[in-house]
């Protein structure tokens, strides 16, 4: 089979001979016409017959072919003067009256377009007809038509203004009728035109005009009775369910009542009274098949037709009526009583037709006052009823006109008396602007309910339309009432929340309104007197980060505001209403740049928006501007927050120099701001303003961020971070802290409780801060070349400001408990660190990590271990930069706080452990500053002055001789100090001296060997290890200075038996020293024997077999010093009282062997009793093994 044969199922072949109902039309028409116009005999049969059928409605599309052959016909028939072209309707009876052609024919006119343009052709016969309508109407028509019908000529459907051309049309009619001038005439077009009505039951438009045309007779009738008739089957017949009716017959009885005021009002209070508002069967039977009819709807058409009558009464006569009767019947017919109580209906058609009423009295009243006063009693009251319908409306859908006809009406009652108080009015604006802004998108369509349809795309997008128009006008009718600042910030002050909205169509309809507000304002700007536009500065505020936006629409609109908003200033400023000015003008152009939505092309806009801005805005008003631009740091889109940055940071680098006195409260506001930022570009912009502030205000930056609650918390660390951002600022601040930090007090005293006595270090408050900012302003990455510059003194002044840290405690503030918890040392020692990094000292920063050198620093019971630590690396690691470093830490040595100087000595103490400080020339300085420590009343400092000197040894061995005399002096006087309570000083000195001995020349020392000898003895007893130790040692050292010296080898035997028993010493490094010291001490004790044995048995790495030891030493002290045992013996036995254990114990075996070795004749060198004596009272020593060794010894006895 041929698939082009095919035909789909249910589908007809085409058939050729198949004639469309538009193609049959089109024949009938042509027809119709050629029988007009070519068969002549037909003429008097066509005229008037086809009058007939322009009437019914069922031949409404013949209307157009009708007229066009009619006129053609009258027009012959009148211009051959023929007889039969006037009409007799009497005989006629068939065709139409006059009064319903004339009727019909109007009413066609009204909606030219429809019924296949049966407007003009009606309008034409109707010219043609005059006569015959009514002898009196030809001259009038004759002028009048023709203007009309080149209306129509000129008009599209969708140009023609349907309103305005309705009212041309009731105009003719209400001339022709006053022509007409016959009152028995007008009385039968009033009665036939009403009962015509019915015939436009499918045409509600037409029957609209058709209740006006209707009103139009009756205000020209002056039958009364007729009047009233008419008025009640107009009520009684109409369908009082449908919209558009109910507004027509409205309109007509309000027509009516221009002529007719009385009677309307009585038929209407009638009417109101009948049977229509009694739900029983008899009004059902009058209505015929009306039974739908809902009571609500009838008063809906009474409570607009009182609008409609005041509306058009005469101005003279409704002032009186309106409280009176009109409003008094509203009242009634909108409000039920049940059981004596009013019930408020919900009935939409009711609160829509009061809302259009309430208008319609407003507009009347509005009209009568420009020629009398009057005062709206009950304006608040209405206005009140109307608040509570918006209130009650959806407020995430838009599907009725009730919020704008209810906005339309606040708008008309606004310029009644008596005024709205200031409460009212915003109640009023209140409600009226967040029933608007809040409504969803026109485009977004809300889900359907079950009782309600979904409005078409076209009656939502007029309904939406309408409903901002409608608060536009409003928002216009307040600002007229009162036309200044005052009365534009009492508006802007509803809508500037609604800018920031999250929703774009939200902040679009925000700006617009402002938008057309300024632009009204500046159209009706009147400058009488000077008065300034104080709020300037808080409009620009809110509206110049808008430009932008994301939503294209709204930065056009914000624009627009700017523009407005500058030009309002020009005409306070006094410039002429015609003064253009360049740069406000030039805003017009950033427009079209503002639909690139690149970033970088929408800053420059700002930029270059912002420089218009503040060349126009008054000094005055810069503060509100930059205190609502902070406010737009945390908008709801991003883009505005750092558009609001640009235009901030824009401002204050023109503007802010003269804003001093407020950079705390500005710098208070940041802080805040930064809290809500999440935004990165914009926390960095707003870096940049403290820096902007702080390059033009920065003593008074300083000190407000100096006072700012401690411990700083992230935003104020940030907005200290960010002055590290400038070179020039990060090094004025550098000098400012170095100076305060140098002439301040860290830290006061601060007396503890009355119970416990004593003081504790407190650190002030300002050094403290001071150093918590320099820390944060440190850790900008680009303050590094203001820290490499000043490198040296930001050094030394942290070093400095830990030393006066360590053991402080924090400040208390009652309002912050936080502040107790810094570790005021840790704030210094971090700032050094970071410094450290700044410096690119890497090295230094690695060796004081593993040494845990900050954790030293930080604690008072090792920060000189950890200054040690810092020196010794910095020597090491940075020894070029030392000398500058020496320079600045100097004058901190004549400090009047000892825990500076103690810092400063311990960090030179350490440098000259090491040879770089002779490389970089600093030897002299450094032990020329230790020399005047050795006098310092701080016995820290005087120790570690000591230290110092002594460490040159290992730094610099080769200047110890140079140095000769003061090191040995300092040394002695060390050794000597009095004030030492751990005799630290001692220790030092003696080790110090221990180190210089090995590299000073005999001829340095000679003379002084047994001074210092002596100085030493005193000491082997002590308590302290440490002394111990070091003073056997020292002796070890002082032997080579000694040996061939008599007086030397007197002083050995006089310690020989300190170091003999010291050899059991509990300390193993006292062992040691002993071990070292006998066997460099060995040659000058004048026995060989005893040299060989301390030699090759005292070795600091070997053990000893003290037993074996003593036993044969015994032996050869016997043999070689016999003058000596007594002088041995004695010193021996001094030991029996020795506080450590195993020193007893030594002495015992001591005496034991000595005892055991002696031959008979040397016994008379040996006092027996007193070593008897002795003995016996070790063998009751708390040690066993003492008990035991005096035991042995005892058993020595011959």
């Amino acid at each position: 089979m041929n698939p082009s044969v095919c035909l789909q199922r249910g589908q007809k072949p085409a058939d050729p001979e198949e004639v469309t109902n538009e193609a049959l039309r089109s024949m009938c028409d042509n027809t119709l016409h050629l029988l007009t116009t070519t068969v002549g005999r037909l003429a008097d049969v066509l005229w008037p017959k086809l009058l007939y059928y322009l009437t019914p409605p069922q031949f409404s599309n013949a209307t157009t072919p009708l007229c066009k052959s009619l006129i053609v016909l009258g027009s012959k028939k009148k211009s051959n003067q023929e007889p039969n072209f006037n009409i007799d309707f009497t005989v006629e009876v068939n065709l139409p009256s006059p009064q319903t052609l004339m009727v019909r024919l109007l009413v066609n006119a009204a909606f030219p377009f429809s019924s296949r343009g049966h407007g003009a052709p009606s309008l034409s016969l109707l010219q043609i007809l005059s006569i015959n309508i009514h002898p009196n109407t030809e001259i009038l028509w004759e002028k009048e038509m023709p203007p009309l019908l080149s209306i129509l000529e000129e008009s599209t459907a969708e140009s023609l203004d349907k309103k305005q051309w309705g009212e041309k049309l009731l105009k003719l009619l209400s001339k022709t009728l006053s022509t007409i001038d016959d009152d028995k005439w007008v009385c039968q077009l009033a009665a036939e035109a009403t009962r015509y009505l019915s015939t436009y039951n499918n045409a509600l438009e037409e029957k609209s005009f058709l209740y006006q045309c209707i009103g139009v007779t009756l205000k020209q009738c002056f039958n009364k009775e007729v009047v009233k008739k008419q008025l009640q089957e107009m009520l009684l017949t109409a369908k009082h369910s449908d919209a558009i009716e109910r507004e027509g017959v409205a309109m007509g009885v309000g027509l009516c009542a221009n002529s007719h005021l009385e009677g309307t009002l009585a038929k209407l209070e009638e009417f109101g009274k009948s049977d229509a508002f009694k739900k029983s069967p008899s009004i059902f039977n009058l209505l015929k098949e009306r039974n739908d009819v809902e009571v609500e709807k009838v008063k809906s058409t009474l409570i607009l037709c009182y609008g409609h009558v005041a509306l058009n009464a005469p101005p003279e006569k409704i002032l009186t009526r309106i409280d009176q009767d009109i409003l008094r019947a509203i009242s009634k017919h909108f409000n039920t009583k049940v059981l004596g109580i009013k019930v408020e209906t919900k009935d939409l058609t009711m609160k829509l037709s009061l809302v259009q009423s309430v208008g319609l009295i407003a507009k009347a009243i509005s009209e009568c006052v420009k020629k009398q006063g009057y005062v709206f009693s009950r304006k608040q009251e209405i206005i009140n009823v109307l608040l509570d319908f918006i209130k009650a409306e959806p407020a995430d859908s838009l599907r009725t006109p009730l919020r704008h006809l209810v906005i339309a009406t606040f708008a008309n009652l606004m310029p009644l008396d008596p005024a709205l108080s200031e409460n009212e009015s915003f109640e009023l604006l209140k409600v009226c602007v967040n029933t608007v802004f809040s409504l969803p998108p026109e485009i977004q369509t809300p889900e359907k309910t079950k009782d309600e349809e979904t409005l078409d795309p076209k009656q939502r997008k007029a309904l939406y339309k309408d409903t901002l128009a409608a608060l536009q006008d409003l928002l216009k009718s307040f600002l007229a009432r009162d036309p200044t600042p005052d009365g534009l910030q009492n508006i802007f002050k509803h809508i500037e929340s609604w800018l920031s909205s999250g929703q774009d169509h939200e902040r679009e309809r925000s700006v617009k309104a402002i938008s057309h507000l300024l632009a009204f304002y500046l159209d009706n700007l009147n400058v009488k007197n000077m008065v300034t536009f104080h709020n300037l500065g808080a409009l620009l505020g809110r509206l110049s980060l808008r430009c932008s936006d994301p939503h294209p629409a709204v930065r056009t609109a914000a624009v627009d505001c700017i523009y407005s908003l500058l030009y309002i200033q020009l005409r306070y400023e006094g410039f002429s209403l015609d003064y253009k000015d360049e740069g406000v003008d030039s805003l017009l152009l950033l427009k079209e740049k503002l639909d690139n939505p690149d970033h970088s092309v929408l800053y420059k806009t700002c930029s270059d928006l912002t420089k218009v801005m503040s060349k126009r805005l008054p000094q005055q008003q810069l503060t509100t501007l930059v205190f609502m631009l902070f406010e737009g740091l945390v908008d709801s889109q991003a883009n505005c927050c750092r558009a609001s940055s640009v235009i901030l940071n824009t401002l204050l680098k023109n503007r802010g120099g003269g804003l001093q006195e407020l950079v705390p409260e500005m710098l208070e506001v940041l802080h805040v701001r930064l809290q809500n930022i999440t935004e990165e570009q914009v926390r960095v912009a707003v870096g940049q303003t403290v820096l902007i502030l702080a390059s033009q205000h920065l003593q008074t930056v300083v000190n407000t961020l100096v006072n700012q609650p401690l411990p700083y918390d992230s935003w104020t660390s940030e907005m200290w971070m960010a002055l590290g951002a400038d070179p020039i600022i990060a090094n004025q601040i550098m000098e400012m802290v170095m100076e305060k930090l140098l002439i301040m007090a860290p830290y006061v005293d601060q007396r503890d409780s009355m119970m416990r006595g004593g003081t504790t270090k407190v650190a002030t408050n300002q050094p403290l801060a001071m150093t918590c900012g320099l820390k944060e302003l440190l850790l900008n990455g680009q303050s590094q070349e203001p820290a490499l510059s000043r490198f040296p003194q930001l050094f030394s002044c942290l070093t400095v400001r830990l030393g006066a840290s360590v053991g402080v405690s924090a400040p208390k503030d009652n309002n912050n408990k936080n502040t107790a918890s810094i570790h005021v040392a840790g704030v210094a020692a971090d700032a050094l660190r970071i410094l450290l990094a700044r410096a690119q000292l890497d090295e230094v920063m690695k060796r004081l990590d593993e040494d845990k050198a900050w954790d030293a620093m930080k604690e008072a019971n090792a920060h000189v271990i950890g200054v040690t630590l810092l020196a010794r690396a910095m020597a090491k690691h940075a020894g070029p930069r030392l000398p500058s470093i020496v320079e600045c830490l100097c004058p901190s040595l004549n400090n009047i706080y000892e825990c500076q100087r103690v810092t400063v000595t311990a960090f030179f103490s350490e440098l000259l452990n090491h040879h770089v400080v002779t490389e970089l020339m600093l030897i002299d300085v450094l032990m020329n500053n230790m020399m005047e420590r050795i006098s310092d009343p701080c016995c820290t400092v005087r120790m570690l002055a000591v230290r110092g000197l002594g460490n040159i040894a290992l730094g610099s061995p080769e200047k110890v001789n140079k140095y000769a005399k003061e090191l040995l002096a300092a040394m002695s006087s060390g050794m000597e100090e009095k004030d030492d309570p751990g005799k630290l000083i001692t220790l030092e000195a003696m080790s110090g001296l221990s180190k210089v001995l090995l590299y000073l020349d005999k001829k340095n020392v000679h003379l002084l060997v047994v001074y210092i000898f002596m100085k030493i003895k005193p000491f082997l007893e002590s308590e302290n290890d440490e002394i111990r130790c070091a003073s056997i040692h020292l002796m070890g050292n002082l032997s080579k200075f000694g040996s061939g010296e008599p007086v030397f080898k007197d002083q050995i035997h006089n310690v020989l038996v300190s170091l003999l028993l010291h050899l059991v010493d509990p300390n193993p490094e006292v062992v040691k020293a002993c071990k070292f010291s006998m066997r460099v001490c060995a040659p000058v004790v004048g026995s060989e024997q005893i040299t060989t044995m301390f030699q090759n048995h005292l070795h600091e790495d070997k053990s000893l077999h003290y037993g074996e030891f003593i036993n044969d030493l015994t032996k050869y002290l016997i043999q070689d010093f016999p003058g000596m045992l007594n002088f041995y013996h004695i010193s021996v036995i001094q030991f029996f009282k020795s506080s450590w254990a195993e020193v007893r114990a030594g002495a015992a075996m001591f005496i034991g062997f000595l005892l055991g070795n002696l031959q008979e004749e040397h016994f008379s060198h040996l006092n027996m009793g007193t070593i008897t004596k002795g003995l016996v009272m070790l063998l009751k020593d708390p040690d066993p093994v003492v008990r035991v060794k005096a035991a042995e010894a005892m058993g020595h006895f011959h």
